[in-house]
């Protein structure tokens, strides 16, 4: 039977949250589930993770969330070592967070997936783990408030910029193309277009085009329109730029296709949207 791992002693209750640095030279692994939280991110080597019956081969940079509700253990492969940082907190600020990051959250795929929800960071994201470590070692350990506020905000990073994107059905998007539709977010991306896209994932224009329709169910123009189409909503409802700045801004070459397009989405011109926002 899988031992149960009490918050009371794998988590300082002061904080909530605590976080510690694991290495499997110095370490005794057995099969165990918690009554708290958490989340570790493989740091050096590979390990086989064996979670609710399943084993999963993890590496460098792979970020796991264990749920209250999960069994799990770690194994060495090929008798070869391991350390991963572990991040552990309560119920209680888990549900702050989820709170925090409101009803759009996709929590729901997040606590009813069979496995635990394991997604590899980036390098941007790895170093954004860094960086906020290397301030966290540096606050002093008796300073449990600067302490709690720290180990949330990395935590808060960690829900919202990693573990946003996961999804827990059979047809997962690979991690590249969750990076990518991340990327394009940036104004400086999707006002390039497609081509940029491609670019920027390292795939070709077809094999982009079919991986957007299996997993979005859209193709690569409509996923850069509706980019496009949102930068204009929200600059025509919280700016005072004109309206013609703000098409061409967006990245639309023709202006007749993006107030096309606009009032096929929004069921009204581009001056009627304004207005109904600034009366």
């Amino acid at each position: 039977m899988a031992k149960i791992l009490e918050a009371a002693r794998f988590v300082d209750m002061k904080t909530e949250c605590s976080y510690r640095y694991v290495n499997s030279k110095t370490e005794y692994f057995r099969e165990h589930s918690h009554d708290y939280y958490e989340i570790f991110i493989m740091l050096d080597g590979e390990a086989m993770h064996s979670v609710n019956g399943e084993r999963v081969r993890l590496s460098p940079m792979d970020a796991v969330f264990i749920r209250a509700t999960d069994t799990h253990n770690y194994e060495k492969i090929n008798d070869s070592q391991f350390s991963f940082l572990n991040l552990t907190f309560t119920r209680a600020t888990l549900d702050a967070i989820f709170d925090y990051l409101a009803e759009g959250y996709p929590k729901r795929a997040l606590m009813n997936s069979t496995l635990s929800p394991t997604v590899s960071l980036s390098f941007e994201q790895y170093s954004v783990l860094e960086h906020e470590m290397e301030r966290i070692r540096a606050i002093s350990p008796e300073d449990s408030k600067k302490r709690k506020t720290a180990i949330r905000t990395l935590l808060i990073k960690l829900f919202s910029d990693v573990f946003y994107g996961y999804k827990s059905n059979g047809t997962e998007a690979p991690e590249w193309l969750l990076l990518l539709i991340e990327k394009m977010k940036s104004e400086m991306l999707f006002r390039e277009g497609i081509k940029k896209m491609s670019e920027v994932s390292g795939k070709s224009r077809e094999h982009l085009a079919r991986s957007l329709k299996k997993h979005l169910g859209k193709s690569s123009s409509e996923f850069i329109n509706e980019l496009r189409l949102n930068y204009i909503a929200n600059m025509l409802r919280n700016s005072n730029h004109k309206i013609l700045d703000i098409i061409l801004d967006s990245g639309f070459n023709t202006v007749s296709y993006a107030t096309s397009l606009f009032a096929k989405q929004y069921g009204m011109n581009m001056s009627e949207y304004r207005e109904s926002y600034n009366t």
